[in-house]
């Protein structure tokens, strides 16, 4: 049986969740250039874009910097595992 929320309590929750994952990116991310963020969100996943200038240090060796902000990220805002994704996207400056 789903939970049935308000649209206007669901806009302030997204609202609510963007701005927290923003900051905590801010705070991971900044000196690799971190510049934004973007989510999408799907029936079975939630796809979160990360917008930076380094994005070689984003993903970090062999994807490890990429896979720990993932598990930090699902573990913070209580997604169930796999289903969230993190992706890159290089800016220009």
């Amino acid at each position: 049986m789903a939970v049935q929320i308000s649209k206007k309590r669901k806009f302030v929750a997204d609202g609510i969740f963007k701005a927290e994952l923003n900051e905590f990116l801010t705070r991971e991310l900044a000196e690799d250039g971190y510049s934004g963020v973007e989510v999408r969100v799907t029936p079975t996943r939630t796809e979160i874009i990360i917008l930076a200038i380094r994005t070689q240090n984003v993903l970090g060796e062999k994807d490890r910097c990429i896979r720990e902000l993932t598990a930090v990220v699902q573990k913070r805002f209580g997604f169930p595992e796999g289903s969230v994704e993190l992706y890159h996207c290089g800016t220009q400056r």
